[in-house]
C-alpha cells in the first residue's frame, strides 16, 4: 500500500426529496448508531459512575457528546464529497499508508477486546440462574459470552447490503430499550431523581468531593456517544446510506444476498461549481439533520434513562465487581417493585449490550476493509462485489482472536474501563487528523468553516485532557505493577 488510487470524477447526485415517499433515505447513520451506542456504557458504569459521584457528573457525557457531534459532522463531510471513509482519507495524508498502517494498528488493541460479550453474559447468566452469578458460576458465564460472541456474527450475513441489517437490529434495540427504561422511569424514579440527572447535564465543570478516580470518569467520557475510532464508521455508513458521492462509489455486500451490491476501488468526487455548490450545502443540511435531530438528542436520552436507574435504585455503592455490574440494577429494582422487573431488568441489560458488540465488529472489519480494497493493488482485479471476500476473511480472523480474548479477558469492568481510556486517546488524535484531511483534501469551498474546525480542536483537548488526569494518577500503581513482575 505505496500510495492510494487517484479519485475518479462524478456529478454530485440530488438530495432525496423527502415530499415524495423517499424520507427513509434520509434517516441515515445517526439512528443507527445511537441503537448501538444507547446505554452500554451507562448500564456498565451507572453504579461505577453516577451511583458513586451522583448526577453532578453528567456534564462529562453532554461534553463528550458535542465534541463527538463536531467530529461526526467532519468525517461525513469527507464522505459526502470522496464517496470514501475518513480512514481511507488518513491513509491518504503523509507520511503515508506504511506509517498509518502501524500507527492505526496500536490504536485498534483498545478496540479488539469483546468486552461487550463478556459484560451481557452477566444478565443472561442471572436470568437462567435466578440470582448474580458468583465465583462458581465463572465458566458458565464464560460460556455464554462464547455464545453472544458467535451470535453477534450473524446479523452481518444477511440483508442485501450490511448496513441494512445493521439499521434492523439497531433500530429493534432502541425501540424495546428506550420503552422499557422510559416505562420504568416514569412510573417508578422520583421527581428528584429526575431533577438530579436532567440538571447534571448541565452542571458544568462540577466534580465529586474528596478522592475520586480520574479513569474512570475518563472511561465514562469515552462510552457516552460512540467513543474512539468507532465513530469514524459515521463516513462509512454515509457511504453506505448513499448520501453525497456515496451514492456513486458503492457500498459493503453481505454474505448472503449482496450479489448486486458493488464497491469501487476508489472514492469518485464532483468538480465544485455554482451549480454543484448549492447542492453540496443541501448535503449538509442532510448530515446536520442526523446529527442534532437524531444522535445528539438519542444519546443524551440513552446516558439519562439508565442513569436514573442507578440513582434511583443502587445510589451509593461503593464497591462494583464486574460480574455484578451488569445485574445490580436488576436485583434492587426486583427488591423494591416486584420480581417480574428482575427478568425485564436482566433483558434489557442483555439487549443494551449484546447488539453493540454486533456493531462493534462491523467498525472493526469495515474500517480495515475500505484501506485494503482501495490500497492493496491485488483487490483492484478483483470484481467490485467481491468486496465481501476481504471484510468477510476480517471477521473471520476477529472471530477466532475473539474466542482466544474472551478466554483471558480479566475483569470485564476492569476491561471496559482500560479500553474507554484508550478510545480517548485514539478519538483525540483521529479529531486532529481528520482536521489535517479535510484542509489538506478538500477544495477551500468545501472546507469546514472555523467553527466547526474548533470543534476539532475541541474534541482533540478534551479527551486528551481527560484521559491524561487519569493516566497521571495512576501511574504510581502502573509502575508498582511494573516493579512486582520483576
Amino acid at each position: 500500500m505505496r500510495s492510494f488510487p487517484a479519485w475518479d470524477k462524478d456529478t454530485l447526485p440530488e438530495v432525496p426529496d423527502a415530499g415524495r415517499r423517499k424520507w427513509t433515505s434520509l434517516i441515515g447513520p445517526g439512528l443507527l448508531m445511537v441503537g448501538a451506542n444507547i446505554g452500554g456504557g451507562e448500564w456498565l458504569f451507572g453504579p461505577l459512575v453516577t451511583a458513586q459521584y451522583g448526577g453532578k457528573v453528567l456534564w462529562l457525557a453532554t461534553v463528550s457528546i458535542l465534541v463527538q457531534v463536531a467530529y461526526n459532522l467532519a468525517v461525513m463531510r469527507y464522505a459526502l464529497y470522496t464517496g470514501e471513509s475518513i480512514f481511507v482519507g488518513f491513509f491518504r495524508t503523509p507520511p503515508g499508508p506504511t506509517f498509518w498502517t502501524g500507527f492505526y494498528l496500536l490504536f485498534e488493541f483498545g478496540a479488539i477486546w469483546p468486552y461487550l460479550s463478556s459484560n451481557a453474559a452477566v444478565p443472561l447468566a442471572s436470568a437462567l440462574l435466578g440470582r448474580l452469578p458468583t465465583a462458581a458460576d465463572a465458566d458458565f458465564v464464560r460460556m455464554l459470552g462464547y455464545a453472544i460472541f458467535c451470535c453477534a456474527f450473524i446479523p452481518l450475513i444477511f440483508g442485501g447490503k450490511v448496513y441494512y441489517a445493521l439499521e434492523k437490529v439497531m433500530v429493534t434495540k432502541l425501540v424495546i430499550v428506550l420503552s422499557f427504561l422510559g416505562f420504568v422511569c416514569v412510573f417508578y424514579v422520583s421527581p428528584a431523581t429526575w431533577w438530579e440527572v436532567i440538571s447534571g447535564f448541565f452542571r458544568f465543570g462540577t466534580l465529586p468531593e474528596g478522592e475520586f478516580n480520574w479513569a474512570t470518569l475518563a472511561a465514562f467520557s469515552a462510552v457516552a456517544g460512540a467513543g474512539g475510532l468507532t465513530n469514524s464508521a459515521f463516513s462509512s455508513y454515509a457511504r453506505d446510506k448513499g448520501w453525497g458521492m456515496g451514492a456513486k462509489t458503492g457500498a459493503i455486500p453481505s454474505a448472503i444476498g449482496g450479489r448486486t451490491v458493488k464497491l469501487s476501488h476508489t472514492g469518485k468526487v464532483f468538480e465544485v461549481t455554482a451549480e454543484s455548490l448549492p447542492l453540496w450545502r443541501r448535503w449538509l443540511q442532510v448530515i446536520e439533520r442526523d446529527q442534532f435531530w437524531l444522535w445528539l438528542p438519542g444519546c443524551l436520552l440513552g446516558m439519562a434513562l439508565p442513569a436514573m436507574f442507578s440513582l434511583e435504585f443502587v445510589r451509593g455503592v461503593k464497591n462494583v465487581d464486574g460480574n455484578a455490574v451488569a445485574a445490580m440494577t436488576a436485583d434492587a429494582l426486583a427488591r423494591s417493585h416486584g420480581q417480574v422487573f428482575w427478568f425485564l431488568t436482566l433483558l434489557c441489560g442483555f439487549l443494551i449490550m449484546a447488539p453493540t458488540q454486533v456493531s462493534q465488529l462491523d467498525s472493526i472489519a469495515r474500517r480495515w476493509t475500505d484501506i485494503i480494497w482501495i490500497g492493496a493493488r491485488r483487490t483492484h482485479s478483483m470484481e467490485t462485489h467481491k468486496v465481501k471476500i476481504v471484510y468477510y476473511t476480517i471477521l473471520g480472523v476477529y472471530f477466532f482472536w475473539g474466542l482466544i480474548a474472551l478466554r483471558i479477558t480479566p475483569n470485564p469492568l476492569v476491561l471496559a474501563i482500560a479500553t474507554g481510556v484508550m478510545w480517548n486517546f485514539a478519538l483525540g488524535f483521529t479529531a486532529l487528523h481528520t482536521l489535517s484531511v479535510l484542509r489538506r483534501l478538500l477544495p477551500r469551498e468545501l472546507q469546514p468553516g472555523w467553527l466547526a474546525q474548533f470543534g476539532l480542536v475541541a474534541c482533540a483537548t478534551f479527551y486528551f485532557g481527560i484521559s491524561g488526569l487519569g493516566f497521571v494518577q495512576q501511574w504510581p500503581k502502573v509502575v508498582a505493577w511494573l516493579g512486582s513482575l520483576w
